[in-house]
């Protein structure tokens, strides 16, 4: 009984740091709360103020009318290895999967960081698109789990940083951060 309720008060922190990154301004409008993944034991925080998706799961999208444009998303879920097999060098794997749009010459890195068991990173399109990507794995795992935040900029179409996502960015990046295994 013990541990779920240090679980459930460990959680319910993780969700107030992030929701201490949310500006002022965005505090009605955006809130972040813990989840998690039963069938693969995976501890998120998401947008809460957000519409859950059924399909995939771990799916939130905005609502209809928000600061943010219609094509943000924000997703946790599960990246098989090649044929569902282990993967000992997940780095070509995850490269493929998730950032080799963020590297190209058009992106602006804003952060990164590489680990044995991570890669994180934050980049802007030359559309606007800012992308936040999370991933975890253990060398030799047949899984890596991922978050992914896409904040599209309000009218999109936008060659600078909106002042909207410059400002949410951090909320997003601590709640990828946070994800666990």
């Amino acid at each position: 009984m013990f541990v779920i309720l240090l679980a459930a008060a460990l959680a319910a922190d993780s969700a107030s740091a992030v929701n201490a990154k949310v500006p002022a301004v965005y505090k009605q409008d955006l809130k972040f709360g813990a989840v998690t993944l039963l069938e693969e034991k995976l501890k998120a925080i998401v947008p809460t103020t957000w519409v859950a998706q059924s399909t995939p799961k771990g799916a939130y999208e905005p609502p209809e009318s928000y600061f943010l444009g219609r094509e943000s998303e924000f997703r946790i879920g599960v990246q098989c290895g090649p044929g569902c097999k282990a993967v000992d060098d997940w780095e070509p794997v995850l490269e493929e999967a998730f950032f080799k749009e963020m590297t190209s010459w058009s992106w602006k890195k804003f952060r990164e960081e590489k680990g044995l068991t991570h890669r994180f990173m934050t980049a802007k399109a030359p559309n606007g698109v800012v992308q936040i990507v999370r991933v975890i794995f253990a060398p030799g795992g047949d899984k890596a789990f991922y978050c992914k935040a896409r904040l599209f900029p309000q009218g999109g179409g936008i060659t600078a940083i909106d002042p909207a996502l410059e400002k949410v960015i951090p909320a997003f990046e601590e709640a990828c951060l946070a994800m666990k295994k």
